[in-house]
C-alpha cells in the first residue's frame, strides 16, 4: 500500500505541474491594439457634390460650434422689433413676431448643407414649414413663386411647388440649440436637396409672386 501511495503522489504532482504549465501559456507579453482613428465630422469630401445626390443618413452630425459660414460677420437683429412679413399674392398678409413664430408646429430633419467648393455640414434643423405659413396666408391661385428676403438684403426665389415640400422650412433651432446669429438667427430658410446659396439667413419677409 505504501508503494502504491507513493506512486499516486508522484502522479498527482506531475498532473498538477502539467496543468500549471498549460494555464500559464496565455501569460505571454501583452500585445497592444493599434489605436482606433478619432471620429471626424469633416465632410469636405462632399463639397463638389450636389446635396440631392448624397444619402446623408449615415453621415456624422456637425456640432454647432463647427458649422461653417461664408459670411463670418453676423447681422444684429433686435428681436423685440423683428417681424416676419408674408405678403404679395395672399388673401391674408401675415406679420409675425418671433414669439408668435415659436408657437407654430415644428418640423425637424437632418439636412445636408453644401456650399459648392467651400464646405459641407450635416445638422439637425428645426423650424416652421413654409407650407404651414402659406396655408395661413391663403395663397392666391395665380401665385407661382416665393421670394425670400434677408435682413442683410440678400434674397432668392424658389417655386411655389418647391416651397410646399416637407424639407423646406424656416429654422429657428439647430442641433437642439437656438440658431446662432452667424447662422441666421432668428430664422434661416432650409431647402433640402438644394445648395446653400438658397438657404437665406435672417429671413424677414416672404413675398408671394
Amino acid at each position: 500500500m505504501k508503494k502504491y501511495g507513493q506512486r499516486w503522489l508522484v502522479t498527482l504532482v506531475i498532473l498538477l505541474s502539467a496543468a500549471l504549465a498549460v494555464s500559464c501559456q496565455g501569460l505571454g507579453p501583452v500585445i497592444e491594439q493599434p489605436p482606433t482613428e478619432e471620429p471626424t465630422t469633416d465632410l469636405s469630401y462632399l463639397v463638389d457634390m450636389h446635396p440631392a445626390n448624397v444619402d446623408n443618413s449615415e453621415l456624422p452630425i456637425t456640432p454647432v460650434d463647427e458649422l461653417h459660414t461664408t459670411q463670418p460677420e453676423s447681422v444684429e437683429v433686435d428681436i423685440e422689433q423683428y417681424r416676419l412679413i408674408i405678403d404679395g399674392l395672399v388673401e391674408n398678409q401675415l406679420t409675425l413676431t418671433y414669439q408668435e413664430i415659436l408657437t407654430y408646429p415644428t418640423f425637424t430633419e437632418v439636412v445636408l448643407l453644401i456650399c459648392p467648393g467651400f464646405f459641407a455640414d450635416n445638422a439637425e434643423w428645426t423650424g416652421v414649414p413654409v407650407k404651414t405659413l402659406l396655408a395661413e396666408a391663403n395663397v392666391k391661385p395665380e401665385a407661382t413663386e416665393l421670394i425670400f428676403h434677408g435682413v442683410d438684403g440678400y434674397r432668392i426665389s424658389i417655386s411655389l411647388e418647391t416651397a410646399q415640400e416637407n424639407g423646406v422650412f424656416l429654422a429657428h433651432t439647430v442641433n437642439g440649440q437656438v440658431l446662432p446669429a452667424e447662422h441666421g438667427y432668428p430664422l434661416r430658410l432650409v431647402v433640402k436637396h438644394h445648395f446653400g446659396s438658397e438657404w437665406v439667413k435672417w429671413v424677414e419677409r416672404i413675398s408671394v409672386q
